[in-house]
């Protein structure tokens, strides 16, 4: 029903009848895309007419009419327009790089509101979606990056792109009343419903997002429809509670094949809200700290480069928050990180869970684990001096960061070339293989000997491994137990301009990448987190 021929750009929307309605695609696409992050919305602050920090407020702001657009635009053009573009089409340079797509501001088409239907949101629902981002997605919430003022004038600024908001005004909004209990007959109430509205065809008769037509589904602009698993509270766009899917249900998904369920009495709609709300595996629900700080613990020992070590386990750590670049099922949402300097060097050890260790380097068509850390340049500090930290997603022009990666495929060959090695009684199998010439892997990638290379870049598109000479940083990964530990080590010192300069004292900008073999993850394909801040003693 809601496959590709029924969803042409432009030229229909489909039709549903009660019958064969899509139930699904209450947590689908992006309805504010960008780069990087997991919204939640337990303890979740709620609408406020006060605009209190961390509220969300109906009036548009202090800030007066001309200078609120002039903010807006330097809001939008530092935050946003990486994903959304100079025009507001979604056509931004990281948009080749995400899925589902960046919101198209043109057509005045928003996913999650309040209001009914076809309808425009209200600033205030705008304003919610930016501070606190797009689960499942790669759209951050921005609520601790920028103050309400800013927030307020980028939804004056969005506005622009579409004449809608010059023509229209927003219908009232909906007002779902009391919450009813969950009962056992509301809830067989709601899998009748289910069963009548066909919804397993798109979410399955688990609720896991395998139903028949999951695949074949497409939004107005023609981009592929990922179907989210209903039961897991971290991919819910507008909440995962009774009444935040009742509102979804009542007001539809515009854009996508998630219509309005409006036909529904009030009823039956709350009892369609009881049955998700009783399947939702609460167990499994993570919270989302986008932006925090992270400190480095000064030792007097010597660091050594295992993530084994014993000196870890007296070293506090903290949890990074990751989020998907492309919809996955089950993503790897968080790493943990933790850090020490002497004076020598500063060291970082990072864990994160991932039950199948791909790191076969025997075929190029295999995908391997890896991880990364990107580091600013520069003095910079976040969301300070005007905005004036680079795009976490690699850097932009003239903003250059420092990146270090580790891959398992070059751990397991050096692991697998050292026990050769032992077992030939150190002979150089370079030499007995290839004459006495160097090895052409090697000479391919000069870096093996060590599972870390050093890179920067300024932007997508400009990944550039420094020369050997330069290389600095050392490290080891290790799989044990369903889990990566990976420690990164380098001197204080270092030996390329284009290293990051770690200072006592000097806050330093890091954020972090995972790329995972199970779900084919290479280059721009991965798991990442904003810009974190790290304080060195």
């Amino acid at each position: 029903m809601a496959m590709k021929k029924d969803m042409t750009y432009r030229h229909r929307v489909p039709m549903f009848s009660k019958g064969l309605v899509l139930f699904g695609f209450l947590i689908i696409g992006v309805a504010f895309g960008s780069v990087a992050v997991f919204a939640h919305t337990a303890d979740m602050p709620q609408e406020s007419e006060s605009g209190e920090h961390g509220k969300v407020p109906h009036d548009p702001g202090h800030v007066p009419g001309a200078d609120r657009m002039t903010l807006g635009a330097t809001v939008y053009k530092h935050m946003c327009i990486f994903c959304h573009g100079v025009d507001g089409d979604g056509g931004g340079k990281a948009m080749a790089y995400l899925y589902p797509w960046p919101r198209d501001f043109r057509r005045g088409l928003y996913k999650h509101r309040t209001t009914p239907s076809g309808s425009l949101p209200l600033d205030s629902d705008i304003f919610r979606t930016i501070s606190r981002g797009v689960p499942g997605t790669a759209m951050p919430a921005w609520e601790k990056s920028l103050t309400d003022e800013e927030t307020q004038a980028v939804v004056q600024y969005i506005k622009g792109f579409s004449k809608r908001f010059e023509n229209e005004v927003p219908k009232s909004p909906i007002e779902p009343g009391p919450v009813p209990p969950i009962t056992p007959e509301a809830i067989e109430a709601g899998k009748k419903l289910y069963r009548e509205m066909r919804c397993a065809r798109c979410h399955g008769t688990d609720l896991k997002g395998g139903g028949a037509k999951a695949d074949q589904l497409y939004d107005i602009w023609d981009h592929r429809v990922f179907v989210y698993d209903l039961t897991n509270p971290n991919t819910y766009k507008f909440g995962y509670e009774t009444k935040d899917i009742y509102m979804t249900l009542t007001t539809g998904i515009d854009g996508t094949p998630m219509k309005t369920y409006s036909h529904l009495t009030d009823e039956e709609r709350w009892n369609l809200a009881t049955l998700l709300r009783s399947k939702i595996e609460l167990d499994r629900f993570q919270e989302a700290g986008y932006e925090i700080d992270l400190h480095s613990t000064t030792v007097d020992d010597e660091i050594v480069p295992d993530p084994a070590h014993e000196l870890w386990q007296k070293v506090p750590g903290r949890v990074v928050h990751l989020i998907p670049l492309n919809a996955r099922k089950n993503p790897i949402t968080n790493i943990k990180v933790q850090s020490v300097v002497n004076e020598e060097a500063v060291a970082f050890r990072l864990e994160w869970e991932d039950p199948v260790p791909d790191r076969s380097a025997t075929r190029h068509q295999d995908f391997k684990d890896a991880v990364a850390m990107e580091f600013a340049l520069g003095d910079v500090l976040l969301h300070t001096h005007g905005h004036n930290e680079p795009f976490f997603g690699m850097g932009n022009r003239g903003k250059v960061v420092n990146i270090w990666q580790w891959r398992a495929d070059w751990q397991t060959e050096i692991q697998t070339k050292k026990k050769l090695e032992y077992a030939t009684k150190g002979m150089d199998l370079d030499a007995m293989i290839f004459g006495g010439e160097v090895n052409p892997v090697d000479a391919l990638n000069p870096f093996r000997d060590v599972p870390i290379e050093e890179l920067n870049a300024e932007g997508f598109g400009t990944l550039t491994p420094q020369p050997l000479t330069k290389q600095n940083v050392q490290g080891k990964g290790v799989w044990k137990d369903g889990r990566w530990s990976v420690v990164f080590y380098r001197t204080l010192d270092s030996l390329n301009k284009w290293d990051k300069r770690f200072e006592k004292g000097n806050p330093v900008l890091v954020a972090f990448a995972i790329w995972d073999g199970s779900y084919q993850d290479r280059n721009g394909r991965k798991v990442v987190s904003m810009w974190q801040r790290l304080h060195l003693p």
